[in-house]
């Protein structure tokens, strides 16, 4: 018995851990960049600011109008959000709606 347990603890530390991948877009005035983002379903993307202007990152699900998450306003910092749901989520800046649009995909 004590032998089976030492293995599968060995085994557990041996097996790699599957962990989300992060995709990273800069905020600058008055653009995202990339301007849309292909992920799988349990990625990240992270939002960097790199302007002086203050931006937000604010996101709809897909098929829907409604803001389901948004940053801070900042100048300078980082966001991050883990997307759950497959489809097309669109995601502007509050302040610059029109010039600041982008697209994250995610499938599966």
């Amino acid at each position: 018995m004590r032998k089976a347990l030492v293995s599968l603890g060995i085994a557990l530390v041996l097996v790699p851990v599957a962990s989300a991948a992060t995709s990273e877009v800069k905020i600058k005035d008055y653009f995202f960049k990339p301007e849309r983002v292909e992920i799988a379903k349990g990625d990240k993307v992270r939002w960097v600011w790199k302007g002086s202007d203050v931006h937000d990152v604010a996101i709809q699900k897909p098929g829907s109008s409604k803001i389901a998450v948004r940053s801070e306003f900042m100048r300078e910092g980082k966001f991050t959000h883990k997307f759950g749901r497959s489809g097309t989520w669109k995601i502007h800046c509050e302040n610059h709606p029109r010039r600041m649009r982008m697209k994250v995909v995610v499938s599966g």
